[in-house]
């Protein structure tokens, strides 16, 4: 049983709490901090969105289980701890409101941890079956595929219905776990060096495929006597990163430093070499890389001092963006997009956590893991990488795709800078993949809110058929951003705002 089988679940299995409160907690795929209602009942732990929801987001089976207290270093927020649920083998980090309140948590979770009694029951639907023949569905299906399309929502009759899409999920599936994951991009603070490029990029011609090694791409030097003042800011699933000071000239950098293996070195040599090569002012500047020892890459990069755009969405009923904000952060982006797509390159990651601030209202774009060079030999990709809310249909269904899904994603993140969050967040990240390929993106809640040239670029943007949808040179030029975008300056006041609230 994982934290995404809900939709199954008996509403008795939560209706008599042994505790019940609010805390916080970080998500997995995407790594920012969403409050929810937690409901403790025997030796699972239940949480909603909204305390009045009828029914779950998420459960952790607690049998088996263990937690640790954190500090603050490590998440960089207090009275935090770490609940390891062996069952799914998954780590949940969990924010509480106060010290005591976290003892109190902690010592319930432990006491599910040691429940022996049976607990309730799920009420289990029928195994999924489906097949592209509409009565008698798949035939063969591995359990554990079957167990993944339970676990996602998907229920059986929309399988039935929709059996391309649910194939869909399955290669989805195969494919993620063959792949790494990574850590969200860290903060960082501006640099002084200005980029003259214009907004408009002549296409450059397709590059040859050029194999490189790591060795290649890297500084000899020793970092080590190079850098100094190494301050841990932050960690995830590839490493971790240190603000550091750059000794021959006293300036502030962030170094992110990463274990190298045979899984991640073909990510690494490539998102090397693309930031290597890319000079922006929209782009977060690359300084230099490293290899220390004999299996660890350190990549110094600009440090942006005002967070990621995630920081401020976090605090969305606090910090409420207006529509000058909005389209400069998007103008801003898809100059980026304009720029890197020029040189035949896909992001493949534009999303709020990688679009980093600073405090004087700059907008740059970070976190090259996922990006991928086009060359005469793969002039289009059929690779599904990126984070699910965010992927363009195309990308989803393991079509050949372009530049354009980048502009997808860029649609998305103007949903979220709207409304908060990306759609289908509510949702098991399968079933989410799901319903963009069944439905596509929903309307925005308020439409009358927000002015008709927003609403256009955003239909523009989430437009299903790539062909019809615009590039990011052709968006530049629309209302939305030409007449609606404020400066940076107009930015300051938020990135200011988050940053008071997050102290």
């Amino acid at each position: 049983m994982s934290d995404d089988e809900t939709m199954s679940m008996n509403p008795e299995m939560w209706a008599k709490p042994h505790k019940q409160g609010e805390m916080k907690k970080q998500g997995h795929v995407v790594k920012n901090w969403k409050t929810r209602w937690f409901i403790l009942q025997n030796d699972f732990l239940f949480y909603f969105k909204n305390k009045s929801d009828a029914k779950p987001v998420g459960c952790i089976p607690l049998r088996g289980s263990n937690t640790k207290e954190i500090t603050d270093n490590k998440v960089g927020k207090p009275n935090c701890f770490e609940l390891n649920a062996a069952k799914i083998s998954k780590v949940f980090f969990i924010q509480c409101g106060s010290l005591n309140d976290m003892k109190d948590w902690v010592q319930a979770i432990e006491a599910g941890a040691d429940y022996s009694s049976v607990s309730a029951p799920y009420n289990v639907q029928h195994e999924v079956h489906v097949d592209f023949d509409q009565n008698t569905g798949y035939s063969g299906l591995p359990p554990e595929w079957e167990a993944i399309l339970k676990g996602s929502g998907i229920s059986e009759a929309e399988a039935k219905q929709n059996p391309k899409a649910v194939q869909v999920v399955i290669d989805f599936v195969s494919n993620e776990e063959r792949k790494s994951k990574r850590p969200p991009p860290p903060p960082r603070t501006k640099a002084n060096t200005k980029s003259t490029a214009p907004n408009q990029y002549p296409q450059q011609p397709l590059p040859e495929e050029k194999p490189l090694t790591l060795q290649e791409l890297v500084s000899k030097d020793d970092p080590q006597l190079i850098y100094s003042n190494m301050e841990k800011i932050g960690e995830g699933a590839a490493g971790e990163v240190f603000r550091a000071t750059h000794n021959p000239t006293g300036k502030v950098v962030a170094i992110k430093q990463m274990e190298i293996n045979g899984d991640n070195l073909p990510l690494l040599i490539t998102e090397i070499g693309i930031m290597k090569t890319s000079h922006h002012a929209n782009v977060v500047e690359f300084f230099d890389s490293y290899i220390v020892g004999d299996q660890q890459l350190w990549v110094v990069m600009e440090f942006m001092d005002g967070g990621c755009l995630t920081d401020i969405l976090e605090l969305f009923e606090d910090i409420k963006m207006k529509e000058p904000e909005i389209a400069f952060c998007c103008k801003e982006t898809m100059k980026a997009l304009s720029y890197i797509h020029s040189l035949n390159r896909i992001h493949r990651d534009i999303k709020s956590d990688n679009l980093l601030l600073s405090t004087d209202g700059k907008v740059k774009l970070a976190d090259f893991g996922y990006a991928a060079q086009l060359t005469q030999r793969k002039q289009k990709r059929n690779t599904v990488v990126g984070t699910p809310y965010w992927m363009a249909p195309e990308l989803i269904r393991g079509h050949d795709y372009g530049t354009k899904v980048d502009v997808w994603s860029l649609g998305i993140m103007l949903m979220e800078m709207v409304e908060g969050e990306p759609p289908y967040m509510e949702f098991p990240p399968l079933r989410a993949l799901f319903l963009i390929t069944t439905k596509g993106i929903p309307p925005l809640k308020e439409p009358h809110k927000w002015s008709n040239d927003l609403n256009d670029f955003f239909n523009k943007c989430i437009e299903k058929d790539a062909e019809k949808r615009p590039s990011a040179q052709e968006l530049l030029k629309h209302p939305f951003l030409v007449k609606n975008a404020g400066t940076a300056k107009d930015l300051i006041p938020a990135v200011k705002r988050c940053k008071e609230l997050r102290s």
